[in-house]
């Protein structure tokens, strides 16, 4: 006998809202974790970066020094704009900017370099011993101007501090005995100088030339001499000092540099004419001087313009010429020096601190000064315990999409998440998402997920924004009903900068030497999440025996008075669980319902043996219902999960 079988499955589908939050990348993303120096909803946001990768001779304390040509930075992410001199910044391995850090735009590869082109010389003091990534961030003016580097620097070159200063920004003191001497900062320049002793007034113009970049340190009598004191020695006349902690392991070398000028002379720790002295100071006070008379070493460091103690003849070199060093006024040199008469040569010394591994130490920059014969000192690129990093590629700003992430079903609107810790800019640079299907057919494009006017366009830093589908202009994507299951649904996220690409788009963030499609592989500032989309299949199938006919005994005939037995078997074969299952059958009038015949189980069989019809349903713990009603037998479920099935038995008489 045909019958005919109707299902229902009602589906208890959660709604979810489509959102953006703003602020920094969870675990989840794949995109690089990135910095935020004041936490979302205030301040800056950085967009790129660059890993510098440090050796293993990097010690705690060490000096980092790298050289980066920003420009070719911005040429290798593919995008155009003004670097942003401010932005340089330094942070650890772990997140955390740097302490002691600087950026000098004034030096490029040990020498001096122009401000104009986007690149210099980036040095701070290592926290993290070993081999460990540091992150060099930097930006462009248009995504927002940045406040200079509030951190302390090294300053070794003094390009951290203006002209005139006379404590350099991080160092520790400058001290003179009168303001008559020179003790300050000074940029490049020329300047005439008269002696005030004569007899030899030469050269009048002295060279003020830094080593490197725009900035040298002065001290000592070059503006004036001290002409108060009479003929006696003015020692410490003018001081600068520096505090270091030297690393406990692979502690390098200290490197200073400076250069002499003046008319004066001094020979050896005898005497107390005009000198420089540099000098290293444990904590416990002992004291190595390294350029100075005490080190007896004028021929390869000069510590006064002029070598001798006595006024200066032919052929015996002193004081009362213009740089002599150890020339007599033939011009012959008398310790086997090479520098020219009257030249202004800068001259380094680099001294292991291997005796001071470990520990706390002053560097000090000291003057000792006569009435008579100006003399001065200029010092540059002071510099110790130095290791040198290896850049990486460049990287920009990521964005994080974090859901949806596992399976949605049909009928539900699908959530995009994306975690973003920079601030896209204006309408034509929004955060955007695109939705691809498991078939690879995309199923919608540039769905703006923070662009409404108010939100990471004019306001930056917005911790949250919610789109619930009422914003205009920005729709969500509700998964078809008619929707299978399947996998490899993607959500691609993009977030866009204020930059201009070489790429052709916009906003986007390449990456180094791939292609131009904007996919995850190729560009910096898009995620993606994937998802299935997990659909319920469900679908029944009915037997009938013949239990009895009243005549035979074994081959039973469907004939009148004969009593047939049906199993409904309802199985769900997707990979999601179905909602409330409905199931109708209607007895046509040849068949008469046998009352309490009504049975259920996980199959025919023992759907069979199963409870009879005022049990089914009738306790919390059996999940079927079934009842006959008006010559209809009704099945309900409230769910089904994946791969099960249940029966249901029942018989009728043939009329």
């Amino acid at each position: 006998m045909m019958r005919v079988l109707r299902l229902v499955v009602l589906a208890l589908l959660p709604v979810l809202v489509l959102a953006l939050l703003l602020g920094r990348a969870g675990a989840a993303q794949r995109s690089p974790g990135w910095w935020d120096p004041d936490g979302v909803g205030s301040g800056s946001d950085w967009h790129y970066r660059v890993p510098v990768t440090m050796p293993s001779t990097s010690s705690v304390n060490s000096t980092a020094k790298v050289d980066i040509d920003f420009a070719a930075l911005m040429t290798e992410l593919g995008i155009s704009g003004t670097f942003d001199s401010n932005s340089v910044r330094v942070v650890r391995p772990g997140g955390t900017i740097s302490t002691i850090q600087e950026y000098s735009g004034t030096i490029y590869a040990g020498a001096s370099d122009s401000t104009g082109n986007a690149r210099g010389e980036v040095r701070w003091i290592v926290q993290d011993s070993g081999v460990q990534t540091y992150y060099v961030y930097f930006d462009i003016t248009a995504n927002g101007a940045k406040a200079a580097n509030p951190q302390t620097p090294i300053n070794g070159n003094f390009e951290q501090s203006s002209s005139g200063t006379q404590l350099p920004n991080g160092w520790t003191s400058a001290t003179r005995t009168n303001a008559a001497y020179d003790l300050q900062v000074r940029p490049s320049e020329s300047v005439s100088v008269t002696s005030d002793g004569g007899p030899y007034n030469n050269p009048t113009t002295t060279d003020g030339t830094p080593l490197t970049g725009s900035f040298s340190y002065l001290l000592g009598a070059r503006t004036n001499n001290e002409p108060a004191n009479g003929n006696v020695s003015q020692t410490e006349a003018t001081r600068l000092t520096r505090t270091i902690t030297v690393p406990a392991t692979n502690p390098g070398n200290l490197v200073v540099r400076w250069r002499v000028e003046g008319w004066d002379s001094d020979i050896n720790a005898t005497t107390t004419f005009d000198n420089l002295h540099i000098r290293v100071t444990t904590a416990g006070g002992a004291v190595t001087e390294i350029v100075g008379p005490a080190t007896n070493n004028y021929a390869n460091a000069p510590f006064s313009p002029n070598y001798g103690s006595s006024a200066v003849t032919n052929p015996n070199p002193g004081f009362g010429q213009y740089n002599g060093f150890d020339m007599g006024l033939n011009g012959n040199h008398t310790l086997g020096m090479t520098v020219a008469l009257h030249s202004q040569p800068w001259w380094t010394r680099t001294i292991s601190l291997s005796a001071y591994a470990g520990q706390t130490v002053t560097l000090s920059f000291g003057t000792t000064h006569l009435q008579l014969f100006k003399s001065w000192f200029h010092l540059d690129d002071i510099e110790w315990s130095v290791v040198s990093g290896t850049l990486g590629n460049a990287e920009g700003f990521g964005v994080g999409a974090t859901s949806p992430a596992g399976s949605l079903a049909p009928g539900q609107v699908v959530t995009v998440t994306a975690v973003v810790d920079a601030n896209p800019t204006a309408a034509s640079n929004p955060v955007t998402a695109d939705l691809v299907n498991g078939s690879g057919t995309s199923v919608a494009s540039a769905v703006k997920l923070y662009n409404d006017g108010t939100h990471g366009d004019t306001t930056a830093n917005d911790a949250t924004w919610t789109n619930n589908g009422s914003d205009s202009g920005n729709p969500t994507y509700t998964v078809p009903l008619s929707s299978g299951s399947s996998s490899g649904w993607i959500v691609r996220v993009y977030a866009k900068d204020a930059s201009t690409s070489t790429q052709g788009s916009n906003g986007m963030i390449h990456r180094n030497g791939l292609g131009v499609p904007l996919v995850l592989a190729n560009w910096w500032n898009i995620d993606q999440a994937s998802f299935s989309v997990d659909a319920a299949s469900v679908g029944l199938s009915k037997t009938m025996t013949v239990v009895s006919d009243g005549v035979n005994s074994s081959n039973f005939k469907t004939i009148p008075g004969a009593r047939v037995q049906y199993c409904v078997t309802i199985s769900n074969s997707g990979t999601a669980s179905a909602g409330t299952v409905v199931g109708t059958d209607s007895l046509p009038g040849t068949l008469s319902y046998v009352t309490g015949s009504l049975k259920s189980g996980a199959d025919c069989s023992s759907s069979a043996t199963g409870e009879d019809d005022n049990a089914i349903g009738s306790d919390e713990t059996d999940p079927i219902g079934a009842s006959f009603a008006s010559s209809s037998v009704t099945i309900t479920r409230g769910s089904l999960a994946p791969s099960t099935s249940f029966a249901v038995t029942y018989q009728a008489n043939v009329n």
